[in-house]
């Protein structure tokens, strides 16, 4: 089959949330079928690596995408009552280029996040992968930012949005059974499947480490994610705030490692307390991890499912974090997550891992690798190519 691929970033390198998951989908869809990529690309570097994708693709559409301008553009229409989600990505360019394919035999369209299904073609068959229920972080930025009213409003109207699109496909993808079950009771007649991420285990792979990153040769425990995020930043400040100080009284040498790209100023302000490091984006996450302590994830805004858990699973590591991030797994938390639902619990769990002989745990990347496999994604394609037929989704 000929599949439209739409994606709102380029799925190229696999080394950023939205990015890992596109990436691996596309790998998917390209084993059995000829996919044709139309996305958005930031930067000259970025439109490159979409093209590093012509092996796995039919054809590729990058087009260049200024962020700066875009918001602008979004803000009026989000003032005039449109979706600011969707007028950020809107693109008459890129309408354009979609209807130039009319003469492909397309037989479907996969739409990867609700920001892209505006340029489906209303006569293919449509599968979304919403990934997550955006609009849910919309109206949670609404009662813990400002201004709450105007996120609230984004919500609301991303939430109709996400409804429609997903009674319109024929199947819509979630990134955990949380986000399925919140995305069924927005659509109810809709059929969505909970599809969980999952983790190059070849690449996570703690043996095949020997020295410890530059930035520190004493203890230390790390946060791992994109740094200009709102809920990295709020978790990392709250870190910083209330847990490593009493740590740090218990252990003077200890230091927190803030790991990740493009760090906002309230995040590099952290790196001017004592012990904390904020390294800015780095070519190997992989030593930041091997040779923690513990991997903490103390979000209190979380949706879908976090790739830094699996990374740090797969790497052998106990992860302490949120219960807003244990709840992402569908009550079920994976082994080695260990639930701190408060100061004193964090405090307790990782002066236990402190205490301790830095080391990795085999049996922690065992469970991840029985859990989490991008394997999921195979079964989904085989069932796109008998879409045409009664469609039966397998739930893994």
């Amino acid at each position: 089959m000929d599949i439209l691929f739409l994606s709102h970033c380029v799925p190229n390198p696999p080394d950023k949330g939205e990015k890992i998951r596109a990436f691996h989908e596309l790998i998917a869809l390209s084993k059995k079928h000829r996919v044709h990529l139309a996305c958005f690309a930031r930067s000259a570097e970025d439109i490159r690596h979409a093209h590093e994708l012509k092996d796995h693709c039919a054809s590729i559409y990058a087009e260049p995408f200024t962020p700066l301008r875009a918001l602008a553009g979004a803000a009026l229409r989000f003032a005039c009552g449109g979706c600011l989600t969707t007028s950020y990505y809107g693109s008459r360019r890129l309408r354009r280029y979609i209807h130039s394919l009319k003469s492909l035999p397309l037989a479907a369209t996969v739409s990867y996040s609700s920001a892209m299904v505006q340029y489906a073609p209303s006569h293919l068959p449509l599968w979304l992968d919403i990934v997550d229920v955006d609009s849910e972080k919309w109206f949670q930025y609404g009662s813990t930012r400002w201004p709450g009213l105007l996120y609230k409003i984004e919500g609301r109207r991303l939430r109709a949005l996400e409804s429609k699109y997903a009674a319109r496909a024929e199947c819509t993808l979630a990134s955990s059974p949380l986000e399925q079950k919140l995305l069924l009771e927005i659509a109810p007649q809709a059929r969505i499947v909970s599809v969980t991420n999952g983790v190059d285990f070849e690449y996570f792979d703690p043996s095949l480490l020997r020295e410890r990153p530059s930035p520190s040769n004493r203890r230390y425990v790390a946060f791992v994610g994109s740094m200009d995020y709102y809920p990295n930043v709020d978790a990392c400040c709250w870190f910083v705030d209330c847990i490593f100080g009493p740590l740090r009284r218990r252990f003077p040498d200890l230091e927190f490692l803030i790991v990740g790209r493009n760090p906002s100023r309230t995040v590099r302000k952290l790196g001017q307390v004592d012990g904390v490091v904020v390294t800015g984006g780095v070519p190997d996450v992989r030593p930041y991890l091997a040779f923690a302590h513990a991997v903490v994830a103390p979000l209190r805004i979380a949706r879908g499912v976090q790739n830094k858990i699996l990374e740090a699973l797969a790497m052998g590591k106990h992860v302490c974090a949120s219960a807003a991030v244990s709840n992402t797994f569908g009550g079920i938390p994976p082994t080695g997550l260990v639930v701190c639902n408060s100061t004193r619990n964090y405090i307790e769990e990782l002066t236990r891992f402190l205490q301790a002989p830095c080391s990795w745990n085999p049996a922690l990347r065992e469970a991840a690798r029985r859990r989490f496999s991008w394997q999921n994604f195979q079964s989904i394609t085989d069932q796109l190519a008998a879409s045409e037929g009664e469609t039966s989704v397998v739930h893994r």
